[in-house]
């Protein structure tokens, strides 16, 4: 399902099997901000359902130091993270996205 939150949601018996958060801005000044929010819906994916799989893809070209060490510290909500960079220009890491999603 496409949706608001998570942006792609995976479900099974309307239990969440995969949430996907996509953050697509570029701007490193609101790059927390919309970390932020990636978390807050991931969470709430792995409080419906523990066995859940979270992936948070996000613009490469916004990530600080801070922000790589808030994902870093997430690991516990967040099971996958890509770049929107990676997942395009790179075919290895396309493909591990799409065994994740199981497609």
């Amino acid at each position: 399902i496409l949706g608001s939150e998570p942006d792609i949601g995976i479900y099974k018996d309307d239990l969440i099997q995969i949430a996907v958060e996509i953050k697509g801005g570029i701007d490193p000044a609101g790059v927390l901000e919309r970390f932020g929010a990636a978390l807050k819906s991931l969470r709430r994916a792995k409080q419906k359902n523990p066995k859940s799989v979270t992936i948070l893809i996000m613009q490469g070209v916004s990530l600080t130091s801070k922000a790589e060490e808030e994902i870093e510290k997430s690991k516990t909500i967040i099971d996958h993270f890509f770049t929107i960079e990676d997942v395009i220009g790179n075919e290895d890491v396309r493909k591990r996205l799409f065994r994740i999603l199981k497609i």
